[in-house]
């Protein structure tokens, strides 16, 4: 049975990693747990902590972490032990591609003569020691993954694969099961690697690294992507039920004093009855204005994302891509692979671009050209990362802007220390924004969108 401690540990790193359990879910798992002794504890607090399936994988690492102790087995890893663990598992005794051992510590290669694995053989692919080793080395997560992919023969192995099914030697039986071991490795060393750098830093920050909402947006997989993607719909249409700042009459609200002398007046000053009001939708006015120099790229996709789908709560939308001048992208924006928006930064960014930002040309054009056509009611979103190459900061132009429309809100991927290096011009800028953010990550961005929209 979980004792108490690991209950408690449990509910705690889950909610380190973002995944949110509320106090009637713990109530629910300590009920189900004390009801149902025959059930697998884990399968009973997976089912009750876990409400979207991209959390599974997140639990399944922390369960690892807290209560199978990984460690146990880590030093018990001999080359022939683990050679056999893979061997048992043949199931084409031809084999694909080469052979030979692995290149890590004690490690054996994926291209053994013979192999094919399950995960439950994984593990022993790559001893927990050498594993410790790359966590102390100073390597990025993506960067320790890769190392020990290739000292596994990994890329060997599944290139093998690769051609022997293009030259039609292996069936497709074979192949589609190959694909699923390749998936199964991946993910138990990615797993592995995890564990790895928890009990080396004695945290659960690794995991939170990892976990999809606080990655750079620009790491980001192409499933992770999807995810932030899905996310953003869902936080649009939420906004979208949220009132504006006009009123109507209504049979309960506030009393409209207005509204009734006028209806006494009319009345010879005799009023028959009262008039309420309350708060009604009042769409107004985005401009976006988005720096799509290469640095900035993979944000900008998703900030136009989200543009799109808070269209419908907008008057009018206009969208300005720049790098050091400006045009107007209004007109592109609303496919939801982004394809032809990809290619209008690539074709009128070579044409009209130095490829330098130059963020005060950038404001002086705006001001000059297009000021006269915004609403005093708009909200203007810039998306930049305030890098000027050295070049006038020309603040005289952002203050016109600024004094002509509601709000200016500006999102920055870098760092907030970064906004302090020579290059940058955040600090003359901030002073002409109504608030100025961080936003790198799928949980910046999901705070950015509940505060400004």
């Amino acid at each position: 049975m979980m004792d108490g401690w690991n209950f408690v540990k449990l509910v705690h790193a889950l909610r380190r990693v973002a995944v949110s359990i509320s106090s009637q879910d713990i109530l629910d798992a300590q009920v189900c747990l004390d009801r149902f002794p025959d059930l697998s504890e884990k399968i009973i607090l997976k089912s009750l902590f876990i409400h979207r399936t991209q959390d599974s994988l997140i639990f399944e690492t922390i369960w690892r972490i807290l209560l199978e102790n990984p460690n146990s087995s880590a030093h018990d890893y001999s080359e022939d032990a683990t050679k056999k663990a893979v061997l048992e598992e043949t199931q084409d005794s031809s084999g694909v591609g080469g052979q030979g051992v692995g290149r890590g510590s004690g490690g054996v290669s994926l291209t053994v003569k013979g192999n094919s694995l399950d995960s439950s053989h994984i593990t022993n692919l790559i001893p927990f020691a050498r594993l410790e080793e790359l966590t102390s080395s100073g390597l990025e997560f993506e960067e320790m993954v890769q190392t020990i992919l290739a000292e596994m023969d990994y890329y060997t192995w599944i290139n093998s694969y690769d051609l022997a099914y293009q030259r039609n030697e292996i069936s497709e039986e074979t192949w589609y099961a190959h694909q699923d071991r390749r998936t199964s490795v991946m993910v138990e060393i990615r797993q592995k690697t995890l564990t790895a750098e928890v009990n080396n830093e004695n945290s659960w920050q690794p995991l939170v690294r990892q976990n999809w909402l606080f990655k750079p947006l620009s790491n980001l997989t192409d499933e992770e992507k999807a995810l932030v993607k899905s996310s953003i719909r869902k936080w649009a249409r939420k906004l979208a039920l949220r009132p504006g700042s006009r009123w109507k009459t209504s049979r309960r609200g506030s009393i409209d004093i207005s509204r009734i002398i006028q209806q006494s007046v009319q009345s010879d000053g005799f009023i028959f009855r009262l008039s309420y009001r309350h708060k009604i939708p009042r769409a107004s006015e985005l401009v976006v204005l988005c720096d799509v120099s290469n640095s900035m790229a993979s944000f900008v996709e998703f900030l136009i994302y989200m543009v799109t789908c808070l269209r419908a709560r907008f008057r009018k939308i206009r969208v300005f891509f720049f790098i050091d001048s400006v045009w107007d992208v209004s007109d592109f924006i609303w496919e939801d692979d982004l394809v032809e928006v990809k290619q209008e930064i690539k074709s009128w960014g070579h044409k009209a671009s130095s490829g330098f930002t130059d963020y005060g040309a950038v404001f002086r054009e705006l001001a000059e050209n297009q000021l006269r056509d915004l609403s005093s009611r708009a909200t203007l979103v810039i998306l930049g990362d305030g890098k000027n190459n050295y070049r006038p900061p020309q603040t005289e132009y952002i203050a016109q802007i600024s004094s002509k429309v509601r709000n200016v809100f500006w999102l920055n991927p870098l760092d907030f220390q970064a906004w302090d290096e020579l290059d940058n011009m955040m600090k003359e800028y901030q002073t002409y924004c109504t608030k100025v953010y961080r936003c790198r990550s799928a949980s910046d961005l999901q705070r950015v969108v509940k505060d400004i929209f």
